[in-house]
């Protein structure tokens, strides 16, 4: 059966249509549109992927797109009146203003773009987990460009940051360094968190910032951000100087050869260098890098491989000025190797602590240790890497990004918290695993520690490290709107220490670490001129008791594109390391003659603390190495009175001198009122007593540590002026809770004090006159000798229970030591002043190189004014760059670990020039740091950093 159809009802159906299209047209047609073209001024090619934006009258974005392909853009936009930008990184940024648009009509507008030889509001990632430009970011960023990267020959990627604003950088050699940012630097320092992409890039438990481990190499950067400031409410713990994260190149975005030979060399300081009497000296360097990218055509696989191979001469140290411990054992040694190694001769016997030469693979052992001392620096450095990639993108905004790296050094001299260390053979490696869905980012990584041939230099212990940690994070972006962004993840760390009994020693069954943490970023765009950022995040760790939270608040106000002002509130944390807590080695001894000696050793905290060992009445107990002499053992526990000490004092004397000894005998032992006992602690680095005495019941135990909380108030401008200069300053106060001190030497050695020790024998021997001594004055001389022999004796030492070894042990370990407050600005200035040139200049400012904690004192370990001026020549059509630079900084007092003492101020000038062959991808470069050779020292015990001149060839297709 047919459907009829009634046609009065359908004309009414139509001509609802119709006027409902009619309605929608004429919608529609109140809009209309920009669009043209966007091409290379000088070649006339199309250019895609340019942004393009429109703002209306009041500065508001409106719209904006990207061009295709063939470098063209539509942007459907209301009638009005805009201006337009044009961005990309690499060019020219033209504005047009006055644009009008007529509805329903296209308003056409093609421009061609200048390339540019900088870029000065680049992308950034790192500030706020996500891609923004420099001036949006809420914190103070700072962008070493791909371009910057190429034209430095550079040994690690440290050299390629030493400029920038508020960094700080201890070079202890060619390639060691410790890089921080804003001060509080230490040797073996890992303060700053440091990331190569978005992984964690330090030693895995050691926790230190060792740049020339990285097998990154300089072809495989695309950039290096800064952030400075606390950074723990996105990255959690350990973030709470700023983070400094390098960047690597896709294989799909960037294929290509990258190929580079390096070679050089490098001045050594003379007679006039700072401490320093080594005669001059030239030595080589060389380095060679390469890149191998390729990718399918569809640019949905892309593969990467690349590698590195350095070589050359370390600047050497004079050792009598700059480590005279290291070189008095180096003395010891090269005596017991004279000696063949003979058990009778005290020289070998410094080296025995903890053996049992009863044994002969512990005297083998203890060869092995005297051998590692006697040889001294071995100043030839080498190591290479290798590293690859995949990277998979199935479809749009989806990719999967597989790594791996592999870095073996053969041998360097890095320092340590207890002296200089010789490296061998020290290999680490990673992988990683990262997948991005849209807003969706998940990661997984692994880093290893390989290393069992590296050994002290002060004392020829091994420094075995097959560490590792395993970290798995989670991150998803939501917006609600135009105006509102969530930010959120979760993190997972876990740290297994390993070290064979080394570094951790007794500690090393029991050292392993957890952390979770998450976090949530709110931002807010309240106004076409206020955003407001808001964070907070909490974590756990499980050698901690509470829980850490971190938040962060940011109001930025950005009355135009170009300016903006910032107003920051942060509050971060770092924990405790694995060297902290569970640190456990001898670092040496302190040799008192013959076969006395205390045992120097690093120890960790632990957990629950170290704890002194009391008698009844509370006093702590002691250790004597000179117990030995009284039938017992160096690490047993004895009562710290004066009848104990002056028994050790008598046997002491009585091996030295029997004469003496007998005269002592002759007496009575004092009691506790006639002759109190009295505590000091060794100055390391005077290697004398601290004259202050310190009352035996002011000893304390030495507590848990807690995590230093870092709370920081910033208000900063960043401006693009003129399209021509980038200025940058920024204004913070700190307040810093529960600082964990460098290495300290914590417990205080025992005495007889001298004053009633002189009165005492002087009694007592006065009372001996017809029987030992002729008359009074002989008898007062030889009481005043006596008392001042002994009373210089450090008897014992007041050291934890838990104290590891098996001599009398002086320990060095952490400590919270109280609350400070600091002020400092950081000033960054780049400037275009053609399309050609550029003037850079960075400073940075610190209140106070030392801070008083309660009664402690805690040192920047930094200038508190440095900077650097540079200028920047680089001209695409000529083929020609270079550049020139001067760095500048205070001097100031250092205290890290055994390196004590007053570094000089200094400034350098530093040159590059290079120039690319037409038509060839050939490049030259040449590259001079410390152009006049002003050698310097950047640190206590550091050696005096002269020239450093290299020449590189490079190919690039």
């Amino acid at each position: 059966m047919r459907t009829l159809i009634r046609f009065p009802t359908f004309r009414v159906l139509l001509a609802a249509l119709v006027a409902v299209c009619l309605n929608a047209s004429s919608l529609v047609a109140q809009d209309g549109a920009i669009a043209g073209t966007v091409k290379d001024a000088k070649t006339g090619a199309a250019l895609s992927t340019v942004q393009v934006e429109v703002f209306g009258a009041d500065d508001a974005a409106v719209a904006g797109d990207f061009t295709g392909s063939s470098g063209t853009y539509r942007i459907p936009v209301p009638a009005g009146v805009y201006s337009v930008t044009f961005s990309s990184p690499g060019w020219g940024v033209p504005t047009e203003t006055g644009v009008t648009v007529v509805a329903g009509q296209t308003t056409s507008l093609s421009v061609d773009l200048v390339e540019r030889a900088f870029n000065l509001n680049p992308i950034t990632v790192t500030a706020s987990k996500h891609e923004e430009k420099v001036l949006d970011a809420p914190a103070a960023v700072q962008v070493v460009s791909t371009e910057d990267i190429r034209e430095a020959n550079a040994v690690t990627s440290a050299d390629h940051i030493k400029d920038q604003a508020g960094v700080d950088v201890i070079a202890t050699g060619l390639q060691s360094n410790y890089v921080v940012a804003r001060g509080f630097n230490n040797i073996f320092s890992g303060a700053t968190l440091t990331l190569t992409d978005n992984r964690i890039a330090r030693v895995p438990s050691l926790r230190v910032n060792i740049t020339w481990l990285d097998p990154t190499n300089n072809w495989d950067l695309d950039r290096i951000e800064v952030v400075l400031g606390p950074g723990s409410a996105l990255y959690g713990p350990n973030a709470a100087n700023g983070v400094i994260h390098s960047i690597t190149r896709s294989p799909i975005d960037d294929p290509g050869v990258d190929v580079s030979v390096s070679t050089g060399f490098r001045n050594q300081g003379d007679e006039d260098a700072p401490g320093g009497t080594l005669s001059s000296s030239t030595e080589s360097v060389s380095l060679l890098e390469a890149r191998l990218a390729t990718r399918t055509e569809d640019r949905k696989f892309g593969f990467k491989v690349s590698g590195q191979y350095f070589q050359g001469t370390d600047w050497e140290t004079d050792l009598g000025v700059r480590d005279p411990v290291e070189l008095e054992q180096l003395q010891l040694a090269q005596s017991c190797q004279a000696t063949n190694f003979s058990l009778a001769d005290p020289s070998c016997l410094n080296f025995s602590n903890g053996l049992d030469l009863t044994d002969p693979n512990q005297q083998a052992l203890l060869q092995t240790f005297v051998n590692n001392v006697a040889g001294g620096r071995d100043y030839d450095l080498e190591r290479w890497a290798i590293d690859g990639r995949f990277d998979i993108r199935p479809k749009e905004g989806t990719s999967i990004i597989l790594n791996g790296g592999y870095t073996n050094a053969l041998n360097s001299v890095d320092f340590t918290g207890l002296g200089a260390g010789q490296v061998r053979n020290w290999a680490y490696y990673y992988l990683q695993s990262r997948l991005q869905v849209g807003d969706f980012f998940a990661q997984a990584f692994f880093n290893k520690s390989d290393n069992q041939d590296t050994f002290l230099l002060r004392s020829g212990r091994p420094l075995v490290d097959k560490s590792k940690i395993f970290v798995a994070q989670l991150q998803h972006t939501t917006r609600l709107g135009e105006n509102q962004r969530f930010v959120y993840g979760a993190d997972f760390i876990s740290t297994r220490p390993d070290t064979d009994g080394t570094i951790n020693g007794q500690n090393d069954v029991d050292d392993d670490v957890t952390e979770f943490g998450g976090y949530v970023q709110s931002e807010t765009g309240l106004s076409p001129m206020w955003d407001l950022v808001l964070a907070a995040r909490l974590d756990h760790h499980t050698a901690l008791e509470d829980l850490v939270f971190s938040p962060r608040a940011a109001l930025v106000f950005k009355p135009n594109q170009e300016n903006s002002v910032r107003l920051t509130y942060n509050r971060a944390f770092s924990t405790p390391t694995s060297l902290n807590l569970f640190l456990d080695i001898s670092g040496g001894t302190v040799p008192l003659g013959g076969p006395f000696r205390y045992d120097i050793r690093a120890q960790g905290v632990t957990e629950n603390g170290l704890q002194l060992l009391r008698d009844a009445n509370g006093v702590p107990m002691h250790q004597s190495p000179f117990n030995l002499l009284l039938g017992g053992a160096t690490n047993t526990f004895l009562p710290t009175t004066t009848g104990q000490l002056w028994a050790e004092a008598v046997a002491v004397v009585a091996a030295s001198d029997p004469a003496a000894g007998g005269l002592l005998g002759l007496i009575a032992a004092p009691g506790d009122s006639d002759v109190p006992v009295v505590a000091a602690t060794l100055d390391l680095g005077s290697q004398t007593f601290d004259p202050v005495l310190t009352p035996l019941s002011e000893v304390s135990d030495i507590n848990i540590l807690d995590p230093t909380i870092t709370q920081t108030v910033e208000l900063g401008y960043k401006g693009l002026i003129n399209g021509k200069l980038l200025l940058g300053i920024n204004g913070y106060w700190s307040h810093i809770s529960d600082n964990v001190s460098a290495l300290r030497l914590v417990t205080p050695n025992v005495f007889l004090e001298g004053g009633s020790l002189g009165a005492y024998l002087t009694t007592q021997f006065r009372g001996l006159v017809g029987l030992a001594f002729p008359d009074d004055a002989t008898a007062d001389a030889t009481a005043a000798a006596l008392a001042g022999t002994i009373a210089v004796i450090p008897l014992g030492v007041l050291t934890p229970e838990q104290a590891g070894g098996s001599e009398a042990t002086m320990i060095l370990t952490y400590q919270n030591i109280g609350s400070l407050n600091l002020g400092g600005a950081d000033l960054s200035l780049t400037y275009l002043a053609s399309d050609y040139w550029e003037i850079a200049v960075g400073a940075a400012w610190v209140s106070d190189e030392a801070f008083t904690a309660g009664s402690e004192i805690i040192s920047l370990n930094a200038p508190t004014a440095k900077g650097s001026i540079g200028v920047r020549y680089r001209n695409a059509d000529s083929g020609w760059s270079g550049r020139v630079r001067s760095r500048f900084q205070d001097g100031f007092d250092a205290n890290s670990g055994v390196f004590v003492g007053t570094v000089e101020g200094y400034a350098v000038v530093d040159l590059g020039l290079g120039y690319t062959f037409p038509r060839s991808g050939v490049t030259a470069q040449l590259d001079i740091q410390n152009a006049f050779d002003n050698n310097y020292a950047s640190f206590v015990g550091s050696p005096a950093l002269g020239r450093l001149a290299t020449v590189r060839l490079s190919y690039s297709h």
